[in-house]
């Protein structure tokens, strides 16, 4: 709405409109997940982030819950700028951490490292909106000022990276009790390199398994050793012996035939 001058009244805020949209969508996979994602935002915000209404400023914006796939290294990203649709507070979650059971995505790491994501998300919502330090595109998103906040909601980004070095506890730890969802219990003496909810996944390790293909017929063979395995394939050699005439070698080669009946070495 404008004045007849043309100054604003005040802005148009389409985000409860989006949420809406988001929740109601019947034909979309990830309907489910923004419901329950929203719901536990607006907890957060009043519980941890903005629970005290004053009167010198606004209260923390909503965010914008979104799904994208991103690099597998990358949990879930706060847009520091507007995003294409010109929408600020904007929260992604990485769709390559979902995996679908009984026809419903779950997140695959729990739903315990999910609202810590979720809430650190937050933490860098709250700091671009109250923040005395907020951080500018292009610099660390995790600088002290939002490691000292997580910190004390219970959380423990790494300062700079920003990974999270162990799991929740304090405050945020007590309510996740609250709802009923068991802590995560992890080797203590090990100092994870990322966030501690990776170390659970199961690491692919290279194989050793090596492909050899005969020459003539390309019957595959899987060896493990490294280099030419000097292979010969029996039958192969046999009919090459045979339609060459070369009966001398052919006697020869079904000696040795006789003491290893499937391979051969040259």
């Amino acid at each position: 709405m404008r004045a007849e001058r043309g100054i604003p009244i005040f802005d148009s805020d389409p985000k409860p409109e989006i949420r809406r949209h988001a929740e109601n969508a019947p034909d979309w996979e990830f309907r489910e997940e923004a419901q329950h994602l929203y719901a536990m935002a607006t907890n957060f915000k009043d519980r941890f982030l903005d629970p005290v209404l004053r009167t010198d400023r606004g209260r923390l914006p909503e965010p914008v819950i979104s799904f994208d796939r991103m690099n597998r290294k990358t949990l879930a990203a706060y847009t520091l700028v507007r995003n294409p649709q010109g929408l600020l507070d904007e929260i992604t979650f990485n769709t390559a951490h979902y995996d679908e059971k009984d026809g419903v995505l779950q997140w695959k790491f729990g739903r315990w490292a999910q609202y810590e994501t979720l809430l650190h998300e937050q933490v860098h919502l709250w700091q671009q909106n109250f923040g005395d330090n907020p951080v500018k595109p292009g610099r660390a998103y995790h600088n002290r000022e939002f490691v000292d906040k997580c910190e004390s909601l219970g959380l423990h980004p790494k300062l700079g990276p920003g990974y999270h070095t162990a799991p929740a506890d304090g405050l945020f730890a007590a309510y996740l009790v609250e709802l009923g969802i068991e802590p995560p219990v992890l080797d203590a003496s090990i100092e994870p390199k990322k966030h501690w909810f990776f170390e659970g996944e199961k690491k692919k390790g290279k194989s050793t398994i090596h492909k050899w293909e005969c020459p003539e017929c390309h019957m595959p063979i899987r060896f493990g050793r490294k280099g030419d395995p000097e292979l010969l394939h029996i039958p192969c050699v046999e009919a090459r012996l045979e339609k060459e005439g070369n009966e001398e070698l052919l006697l020869k080669w079904r000696g040795i035939r006789a003491i290893s009946p499937v391979l051969a070495r040259k």
